[in-house]
């Protein structure tokens, strides 16, 4: 059954089971599908013979999608646990070559500011 036929076929029984709106499609089922596959880690090749695709751009498109937002989601839950956490001052001292005086001998100097203090 090719595309057009299969979208009619879709529509007629869409609109038997009382969903007849304009936005209401067999290509946002599939678009729909084709998110879920993404968000459950499919891959490319799995995607396009799901899909029918013959080329990996829509694939990649939606897999491209669902890691920026898994991605964002786990930068957010990294934040709340580190606003959550104890602040990182006050469990570390800074290192002993930041306490005693300038000498001769290399040392390594680390700042403050890099131990991510939390702001009040």
């Amino acid at each position: 059954m090719n595309k057009k036929a299969w979208a009619a076929k879709f529509k007629k029984s869409a609109v038997k089971a009382g969903v007849n709106e304009p936005k209401k499609s067999c290509h946002g089922v599939r678009k729909a599908r084709a998110e879920v596959a993404a968000y459950a880690d499919c891959t490319e090749s799995q995607m396009m013979a799901m899909f029918g695709w013959t080329g990996p751009k829509m694939p990649a498109h939606y897999i491209a999608k669902a890691n920026r937002e898994k991605l964002g989601i786990s930068g957010m839950e990294k934040i709340v646990a580190f606003d959550q956490s104890p602040s990182f001052n006050d469990i570390t001292a800074l290192p002993g070559a930041n306490r005693s005086g300038t000498s001769t001998e290399n040392r390594v100097v680390t700042l403050r500011s890099n131990f991510g203090r939390k702001m009040p």
